[in-house]
């Protein structure tokens, strides 16, 4: 019967084979052929093997006797689809059901009433072409108006196509779940940590530095030593913070260095705290005040600091554990290293696993490393990564649009990450904004962070992370933008997208989502 209808089915017409459903009371039903037009209407045609006859009321095949008289079987499954059809407010024109014994010579019809003109037998399949508009013509009423996408939902009930995919909802809160396990490798560098008292630790993004770090600065307080906990920016003071809670003493190099100059009764020049000069005054003093009085000093996104903080640094930690983690990839200040001479072992972690993998390939091709092309092309197309394009002068109402994009997708307004490739204190740049095409958002270092909607600058986003990150602000002249990218791509978790002006959104050049 299948390969009658493959070569024969008459034109205009859909035949689906074995269509199973499921009614509200979960009833299974299975039609054997199920075939439409959309102006004629539907048929369900049973089809009944072997030798069909019927002796004393009772149907046979092969001699054996059948549960249902063939035409009821049909009739059933017919009431069940249209009932289903209903469900979505669809019908067709007109509907009925029709009999097949493909291995039955049928000449004449059968004398039961309700089968005259319904029957096809083996020699009818020979002339489909012709027989089938008969047998429709008998078993369904004229056509009326059909109602709904019924030959659609006849596509979606057979299910032709399903290709899983989870909503990217799913997947935001998948990467929330599984952010703060540790595999066999960054177990392993933390053993080496326990052991050893003078480590540097290079990792790239996503490999785990901060979160190594912090387990560190826990299992070293855990063991009675005192712990200071040094970092860059203050975002990521406060989410080394809530980890450790009462742990270890966190703050910022700068923050840090401010307060023992303080502290120790000296004058700390507060007129301008974003001028280089006036913060190399400050490590300056304080290099000369620090004291060793920790057991382990541990430094975070290293990279960033100055030459005068690592004096300071040098004092904190002499004749103690000294554990600092770098990220060369992520260095804004080219100039800036940690002093090799203050460690005796390098500790290198493997690739970072934070990062879908196109998002990771773009990242890096945004410091000119050889990309994976096919990462990114895939990416594109599963929207894991997408370019948004915003006109001049429309990125803040842009990025709310995208954001309601998202929460379409299940994304929840915590899951999102607001990244400006502008400064911090850019007097344009989105994270000064009050709103983001109406959304509220907070900074980086604010105590709900984690529960909000957050907005801020690359450099103050270093260390952390979000499921979905939006970029924006991207300009060309900006200073290091290859850099700036990076870092802003590389909190992603589960997907990024990068709002720019068409003409500078594909810098370097990316290819189109289309």
């Amino acid at each position: 019967m299948w390969e009658a209808l493959r070569k024969r089915l008459p034109g205009g017409w859909t035949a689906w084979h074995s269509l199973r459903i499921r009614d509200q009371k979960n009833f299974l039903g299975e039609g054997d052929f199920v075939l439409a037009h959309p102006q004629r209407g539907l048929l369900v045609l049973e089809v009944k093997g072997g030798q069909v006859e019927c002796r004393a009321g009772r149907w046979f095949s092969n001699g054996a006797p059948l549960d249902k008289a063939p035409l009821t079987q049909g009739l059933d499954f017919l009431s069940k689809l249209l009932r289903r059809l209903d469900d979505w407010r669809c019908a067709p024109p007109a509907w009925g059901a029709a009999v097949a014994f493909p291995d039955t010579d049928v000449d004449a019809q059968p004398p039961h009433d309700d089968l005259r003109g319904v029957v096809l037998g083996r020699p009818q399949l020979t002339w489909l072409e012709e027989s089938l508009p008969s047998v429709v013509e008998r078993a369904l009423p004229p056509a009326q108006a059909g109602r709904g996408d019924w030959m659609q939902r006849l596509h979606q009930l057979w299910g032709e196509t399903w290709i899983p995919s989870l909503s990217l909802g799913t997947r935001a809160r998948e990467a929330r779940e599984r952010r703060f396990e540790l595999d066999g490798a960054q177990l392993y560098a933390l053993d080496v940590l326990m052991e050893s008292d003078r480590v540097l630790v290079q990792g790239g993004a996503g490999s785990g530095k901060t979160l190594i770090a912090a387990e560190a600065a826990r299992r070293h307080a855990a063991l009675g030593r005192e712990v200071l906990f040094l970092c860059f920016t203050q975002p990521l003071r406060r989410w080394v913070e809530l980890r450790l809670e009462s742990a270890a003493e966190v703050d910022t190099m700068s923050g840090f260095s401010k307060r023992i100059v303080e502290g120790s009764g000296g004058q700390v020049d507060a007129s301008d705290l974003t001028s280089s000069e006036v913060w190399r005054a400050i490590y300056e003093q304080a290099m000369d005040v620090a004291a060793p009085a920790w057991d382990v000093v541990v430094v975070d996104e290293a990279q960033d600091l100055p030459d005068e903080a690592w004096f300071v640094v040098e004092a904190l930690a002499s004749g103690r554990r000294l554990l600092a983690f770098h990220d060369p990839g992520q260095g804004f200040w080219k100039e800036r290293h940690p002093p090799a001479d203050l460690f005796r072992l390098s500790l290198p972690l493997p690739r970072g696993r934070r990062c879908p993998p196109g998002v990771e390939a773009l990242a890096k091709r945004y410091l000119g490393q050889p990309a994976d092309e096919g990462a990114i092309a895939r990416a594109l197309s599963d929207r894991v990564l997408a370019l948004v394009p915003a006109a001049a002068g429309e990125t803040a109402r842009t990025v709310g649009k995208e954001i309601d994009r998202l929460l379409s997708d299940r994304v929840r307004l915590e899951d999102i990450g607001v990244v400006s490739l502008r400064g911090q204190t850019a007097s344009d740049a989105v994270h000064r904004l009050s709103d983001l095409g109406g959304h509220t958002f907070v900074h980086a270092d604010a105590a709900d962070a984690e529960e909000r909607l957050v907005a801020d600058s690359f450099l103050r986003w270093k260390g952390l992370e979000r499921p979905v990150i939006i970029v924006a602000d991207v300009e060309p002249q900006l200073k290091e933008l290859g850099t700036r990218m990076h870092i802003a791509l590389t909190r992603a978790v589960a997907a990024a997208r990068i709002v720019a002006p068409p003409a500078e959104r594909g810098w370097p050049e990316v290819p189109s989502p289309a």
